[in-house]
């Protein structure tokens, strides 16, 4: 009898996802996914073989990510020990100094986005430097922090500059080398020099394009002519443009670049770049840009709410004087009318005047906490962390959150259940208390929310919201659960990502979640996780440190 050899779950389990791949690849199940893996794999291999350095710098743990084939060849490091190092490791101090401020200093990066390429080095093994120009973009990818860094290799063009300073005659054999489309024009206009590459993006030889007209073989740049005769009588010192030429390839990218010649003849050098890798990683950036714009109306926003905010707290608070509290100006009113004070008060009282002014300040000073809070997550500064009773924390916010008038106006304040399990013993926390508030704010809504979305959510039976809080080792457990309709697979991939809703417009921003991740997660160390499934409600869980 055969004897059976033992089975290996790895190479099993292995086998059988390669197997499923293969099978589903060649049965053409997913066409659509196996399209955007290749489309993945262009992109890749776009960035890869890109002329420039990419670097995508981690800022939450400030170490490399990624970087391109490139970068290791300016470097002469290899992939393994670039990914998980510091910046420090290929670039100057000063550089990194400045990637620093460009992280907590608005100002910083808005200059560096005007100025759009800063020069700086690349220092490689064996103390090699390569100077580049460098440019940046910041922005969050599935919830962290990236900056994304483009150099490129200025010293080839450094080179060309010193040497068109020396002398015009050796300028042909430098041009010669670039890989861009270099051209000299005379004062009229007729081309004097031609380099190769422009040979080889024209198909015109460089001695049948001398001496003609620089708009009969290059007719693309005639829609530049204002700008090119202006640089050949010294009207300006240049400048720079970028355009498209549709090709069989698709639509493909230049920048023209255009600048003086050095000396007493007139006339002016062409560059023409092919930018479109450029100009495709700038696409991919173009959903930062969007989000810092949408913070800086909301910031703006909130400094306008604060100033009737104040006035509204300070009409509460002299309502709540004249009303309440008996100065002698308060009696001397009364008694003109003819309505003792007291009765006043007993009035106000019994008819729950005063309690519902107590609950219209508390909502006032919730809503500037909250705005509070708005404007320091837009600075990217957190609140001063202090040692709480993380127990006081949850208490309040199940009032605050409960005692709103949204609740109270959509659920009618009945057929809900709110089941507070708080474990009385746990240790105090450093944290941010309006901070931990906010989030908690924010979950017991969205449970709310969820909940009133179903359209049968009263015949459903009881709708319970339960809080629980418990010590777990090293950490402070808080979990909320709710027995609303919940989330599926799909709409949980997405639920932490910034703007992402599934609200009607104008009722979600979708910053709810991704404000409330990122508070526990970077600004106290916590964990944050979400455990749901189609008609099984969802269950949050935030773990924080422990001990102050």
């Amino acid at each position: 009898m055969k004897r059976r050899s033992k089975p290996n779950p790895k190479v099993d389990v292995r086998n059988k996802l390669i197997g499923l791949g293969e099978t589903s690849m060649r049965k053409s199940y997913y066409p659509e996914l196996r399209e955007r893996i290749n489309e993945l794999e262009r992109f890749r291999a776009l960035v890869e073989n890109a002329n420039d350095a990419l670097f995508v710098l981690d800022a939450f743990s400030w170490t490399f990510a990624d970087v391109n084939k490139t970068a290791l060849q300016k470097t002469n490091y290899t992939r393994e020990e670039m990914l998980d190092s510091p910046p420090e490791l290929v670039f100057p101090e000063e550089t990194c100094f400045m990637l620093h401020e460009v992280l907590i200093d608005d100002d910083m990066y808005t200059s560096w986005a005007k100025e759009d390429v800063s020069m700086t080095e690349l220092l490689g093994k064996g103390n090699s430097k390569v100077p580049v120009e460098m440019t940046l973009r910041v922005h969050y990818v599935g919830g962290r922090l990236y900056i994304v860094m483009v150099a490129r290799d200025v010293t080839r063009r450094l080179k060309d500059q010193r040497e068109l300073r020396r002398t015009r005659n050796y300028l042909g054999n430098v041009i010669d080398s670039m890989h861009s489309v270099l051209v000299g024009v005379d004062g009229v206009a007729n081309v004097v020099l031609w380099n190769d590459y422009a040979h080889k993006e024209t198909g015109i030889p460089a001695d049948e394009a001398q001496g003609r007209f620089l708009y009969d073989v290059m007719p693309e740049l005639r829609r530049f002519e204002s700008l090119i005769s202006s640089t050949i009588n010294s009207e300006i010192l240049g400048g720079t443009e970028i355009f498209h030429l549709e090709r069989g390839s698709g639509t493909v990218f230049f920048e023209i670049v255009v600048f003086p010649f050095k000396g007493d003849e007139d006339g002016a050098v062409i560059r023409v770049d092919d930018i479109t890798a450029r100009t495709r990683m700038e696409e991919v950036m173009v959903q930062t840009e969007k989000m810092m714009t949408v913070g800086g109306l909301a910031a703006g926003m909130a400094h306008e709410i604060n100033n009737p905010l104040g006035g509204i707290l300070q009409g509460i608070q002299n309502i709540q004087r004249r009303i309440s509290s008996p100065l002698p100006a308060n009696r001397l009113v009364a008694e003109e009318l003819g309505i003792p004070f007291d009765l006043i008060h007993e009035y106000c009282e019994k008819r729950g005047i005063i309690s519902k002014l107590d609950a219209v300040k508390n909502l006032g000073e919730r809503s500037a906490r909250i705005v509070s809070n708005m404007l320091q997550f837009s600075r990217q500064s957190g609140g001063e962390r202090a040692c709480n009773d993380i127990r006081e924390i949850v208490e309040t916010a199940i009032e605050l959150s409960f005692s709103s008038y949204d609740f109270y106006s959509q659920s009618g304040s009945g057929g809900f259940e709110i089941i507070k399990e708080l474990d009385g013993a746990v240790p105090r926390v450093l944290c941010s208390a309006s901070e931990i508030e906010q989030v908690l704010i924010n979950l017991l809504k969205n449970s709310v929310q969820a909940i009133l979305s179903s359209p049968n959510w009263k015949e459903e039976g009881i709708s319970r919201i339960i809080v629980r809080l418990k010590s777990e080792e090293k950490f402070i457990c808080i979990e909320i659960e709710d027995n609303g309709p919940g989330m599926d697979a799909e709409t949980r991939k997405m639920a932490l990502e910034p703007f992402f809703t599934t609200k009607p417009a104008g009722e979600g921003t979708g910053l709810g979640l991704f404000v409330s991740y990122f508070i526990i997660t970077q600004k106290h160390d916590g964990i944050f996780e979400i455990d749901t499934s189609p008609g099984k409600g969802m269950k949050v869980v935030i773990k924080l440190p422990c001990g102050c």
